[in-house]
């Protein structure tokens, strides 16, 4: 035993494993750090390791066989009798061992500060509700602005990653443990509390949690009287800045000591109406405006006041505006047009409010202006880059316009707020139109609970089929199969109906299915509206009118989606006359009216009226193909299909939330002249739609 160990001293098998060793070490510390940077899938990290250690052994035999030599690789000879030449290599990995180990030992000191440091590194913090343990129920609003305001200021560093309150509150709402509920979040910290009052007094206790161990890393208490409890939240903010080791620009730093009013009390009327507008609620969107109201009175220069005043007032406009439930007075033109003042005082005060540039961004988009609007949204990110809503409106307003734009903007809404079904709706959207299939079913095997809309889930499974088997008659399978299990579902009785109309354009299946939807569940009014289009489709013409006229199906809906019907009806029986009466007769939701008289104009051949309103407004491709294809503009048409051809999302104003895509369109009869002609032939093919007798 002692001859061989001799004899692996003088091949230097055992230095040379060990030089193999110590520069394996520092190869794969440095490995660690610098792969995230590039997004190195985790399998390479691994794979590497698994090839070192294989790769000992191999290295062993080698030393062992040969040499390294001044005069190059050598195999090392039998005995002892070249001492120059084992000395010389022996010296040399001497010194190749001792700079190893020194680089082991600054790598192992530093831990590779060079390549990384906490300044550099993107934390995603969850601020949880701060703990309401015996505070008076008249002052329950201070603990839980805490955590907004917390939040609030956190979210202005651009590099953490702030999840949205809304998504905080659904995860803490599903009953999760708290490692569960970061891992739904995708969140390394929790920010939490708690409040207790004592007489007048209150105490705050704030600690910043790591979510891998549940370990609390910082903990402080704060004392405050009752009747000022604020300014916590700024100092607990920068304190968490400075636990991180964030990097503040200077505008940052500004923001984190910086107070938005030195008036409490308008302060405190303004965080109860912040807390009280994230419901969405018709009363109390009024309720925060007579609020902030009322701030504004005791500081004219309070400008987050002014902001929730535009907010909400817009919002008015955006959710109750002709809503299909309930005929309302508001406009929301009207809506917009009483926003505006509030808006245009809060940018007076501060331009790069961020909140107001993204409401001023969203008019000047819907005015047609993107270039401005663009620069309203870029500001607002730039203000506040963790404000998950305006990461959406700029997707969204960007949608038509940029499309890189909205799927970066809607793939880092997504990241702030995971559990907000509108915006997964968009990003599932996205990830479908960018052929990321897997990615897609990922997302929804692990988010498909927050769809709950009337066949949503269906939806989307739909998608999932069609896309992953490029073919879209893979869907009609997919819900006859489901119809099969449940021959009694409404829902699923209506989406193979609409499945037949728009991927076979097949009428008869339509309107047989929808009918029998309509049967199963005829409170749902989407249920009746198919009925009613595959009726029209089918040109039963006095069944149509009878069904909405019947006064079930009118108690479904308000007197403006009646008119909308009522209009369609004269529409597809080309009696102009009547449909242009239909219009004078009242208001439509959205932008109806407009479409509606461009749907007359163009099909009596007026293209001089379609193109000046198109100018003046912003219409879906979907809509201006079909404009398109009745006054026979055939470069037009098929430019505007072929835009029509990607999943978009919408949300319609029952509060649905569905796609549209050349399915949708593909049923009209606008396109009767052009369905045999290759171009259009070469859409069907490029976005999965069969080519059928129709075709031939």
């Amino acid at each position: 035993m002692k001859k061989f160990i001799e004899e692996l001293k003088r091949r230097h098998v055992i230095k040379s494993a060990l030089a193999y060793l110590v520069v394996a070490w520092v190869l794969l510390q440095v490995l660690q750090f610098l792969l995230p940077l590039f997004e190195a899938p985790e399998w390479i990290l691994k794979g590497l390791t698994l090839l070192m250690a294989i790769g000992l052994p191999i290295w062993i035999i080698i030393s062992w066989i040969y040499d390294i030599t001044p005069e190059g690789i050598e195999k090392t000879s039998k005995d002892s009798d070249n001492e120059l030449k084992t000395e010389l290599t022996n010296k040399r990995l001497n010194v190749f061992i001792i700079v190893s180990l020194s680089i082991a030992v600054v790598v192992l000191t530093l831990n590779l500060s060079f390549f990384s440091s906490d300044a550099d590194k993107r934390y995603a913090i969850a601020v949880l509700p701060f703990d309401n343990m015996n505070v008076d129920e008249d002052n329950d609003w201070i603990s839980k602005g805490l955590s907004i305001d917390i939040h609030t200021y956190l979210s202005k560093i651009e590099n953490l990653t702030i999840i949205s309150e809304r998504s905080v509150n659904e995860a803490l709402d599903s009953k999760k443990t708290l490692p569960e509920i970061a891992e739904l979040l995708n969140v390394t910290y929790f920010v939490g509390g708690s409040v207790r009052q004592f007489n007048d007094d209150i105490i705050i206790n704030a600690h910043l949690t790591n979510t891998s161990n549940e370990k609390d890393e910082w903990v402080e208490n704060y004392n405050r009287n009752l009747d000022n409890p604020f300014k916590v939240q700024q100092d607990v903010s920068q304190k968490i800045v400075a636990q991180l080791k964030v990097e503040l620009t200077p505008e940052e730093e500004k923001t984190l000591a910086t107070f938005p009013t030195e008036n409490m009390e308008a302060y405190s009327l303004f965080t109860k109406g912040h807390l009280i507008n994230m419901s969405r609620d018709k009363e109390d969107l009024e309720l925060n405006i007579e609020l902030n109201k009322q701030a504004i009175a005791l500081d004219p220069n309070f400008t987050e006041a002014y902001t929730e005043i535009a907010l909400s007032t817009w919002l008015l406009g955006f959710y109750y505006a002709g809503s299909y439930y309930q005929d309302s007075q508001l406009d929301y033109e009207s809506s917009v047009k009483n926003a505006t003042p509030y808006l245009e005082k809060a940018l007076e005060l501060d331009p790069n409010n961020a909140l107001a540039n993204s409401i001023k961004g969203a008019f000047t988009s819907n005015e047609g202006d993107w270039n401005t609007a663009h620069k309203y949204f870029e500001r607002a990110i730039a203000s506040n880059p963790n404000n998950a809503t305006i990461r959406y409106q700029y997707g969204l307003h960007a949608d038509l316009n940029n499309n890189a734009i909205n799927i970066s903007q809607t793939t880092k809404g997504q990241e702030l707020d995971p559990l907000s079904a509108l915006i997964g709706h968009r990003f599932f959207g996205n990830l479908i139109n960018n052929n990321k299939i897997e990615e897609a079913e990922e997302y929804y095997n692990k988010y498909s609970f927050l769809f709950t809309y009337d066949g949503e889930k269906l939806e989307k499974e739909s998608i999932l089929i069609a896309y992953k088997n490029k073919d879209w008659t893979a869907a009609i399978r997919f819900f006859e199969a489901e119809l099969k299990k449940d021959p009694n579902n409404a829902i699923l009785n209506r989406k193979l109906g609409e499945a037949y109309d728009g991927i076979l354009l097949d009428d008869d299946n339509y309107l047989k299915y929808t009918e029998r939807a309509y049967e199963l569940d005829s409170t749902n009014l989407v249920n009746g509206e198919q009925y009613f289009f595959a009726l029209l489709e089918s040109e039963h013409f006095k069944e149509a009118k009878k069904l909405i006229e019947n006064k079930n199906f009118k108690s479904l809906s308000s007197k403006s989606i009646g008119l909308n019907y009522l209009f369609n009806y004269y529409l597809q029986k080309e009696n102009y006359k009547k449909a242009q009466e239909v219009l004078k007769d009242g208001d439509f939701v959205d932008d109806g009216k407009h479409y509606f008289k461009l749907s007359i104009n163009a099909r009596l051949g007026n293209k001089k009226f379609v193109d000046s309103l198109f100018r003046e407004i912003e219409f879906g491709p979907i809509r201006k193909a079909i404009l398109y294809a009745h006054l026979s503009e055939k470069d037009s048409m098929y430019h505007s299909l072929d835009k029509s051809g990607a999943v978009r999302s919408q949300r319609m104003p029952d509060g649905r939330r569905e796609y549209s895509s050349i399915r949708q369109v593909n049923n009209f009869k606008a396109f009767d002249p052009y369905r045999k002609e290759e171009r259009f032939k070469a859409i069907l093919r490029k976005y999965y739609l069969p080519i059928t007798h129709w075709n031939e």
